[in-house]
């Protein structure tokens, strides 16, 4: 048999039904805080991720240059401030700054390595330059041009003009053209 209260005792219950309901709003508020917090966290993660870093995770991707339009391919190769596309007309290098859009990018991202974080435009060219690759160069404000690079120098390259359809002769060079890398947008090696 259960013995009588005295009031106290008879008080306690909704003070505890009180502490217990508080208690469960407390636990409640957490939950969603801790729920915020990791967003927060994944926002700002987010925010650290360079483009670079997802586009060396991608496979196939379209770019948009700027002053060009879009290109399809499968990425090659990321640098510190290039990413090398295979497309169906030829090899592209394009500049960072040179690309308007992406689409086709997941979620993922791929630190650089310590080579292919010193891959740059410049390293590009002279690959090319070495196999004699007839090449356009796209520039920021000017129209492209066809030819061969014979050098490349810290901040520029040197171009032998010429058709894109035939290889460096000298009868068929035009001029030799320097062009600074900052006006670079893309470098294309035909197909």
């Amino acid at each position: 048999m259960e013995e009588p209260r005295t009031g106290d005792e008879r008080s306690l219950d909704p003070v505890e039904t009180l502490l217990s309901g508080l208690q469960d709003q407390a636990d409640a508020m957490d939950a969603v805080y801790d729920d915020s917090a990791a967003e927060d966290l994944a926002r700002a993660e987010r925010a650290e991720v360079p483009l670079l870093d997802r586009l060396r995770a991608a496979n196939a991707v379209v770019i948009e240059v700027a002053g060009h339009g879009p290109i399809e391919g499968v990425v090659a190769e990321v640098g510190r401030d290039v990413v090398v596309i295979d497309a169906s007309d030829g090899t592209w290098a394009i500049v960072l700054g040179g690309i308007s859009a992406v689409t086709g990018l997941a979620e993922v991202a791929e630190r650089a390595t310590a080579v292919s974080g010193r891959l740059g435009l410049a390293c590009v060219a002279r690959s090319w330059s070495r196999e004699r690759a007839v090449v356009r160069i796209h520039r920021w404000a000017s129209a492209p041009l066809d030819g061969t690079i014979d050098r490349v120098g810290a901040d520029h390259v040197d171009l032998a003009e010429h058709d894109p359809g035939v290889p460096r002769r000298g009868e068929q060079v035009r001029r030799s053209v320097v062009v600074p890398l900052a006006a670079i947008s893309a470098l294309r090696r035909r197909a």
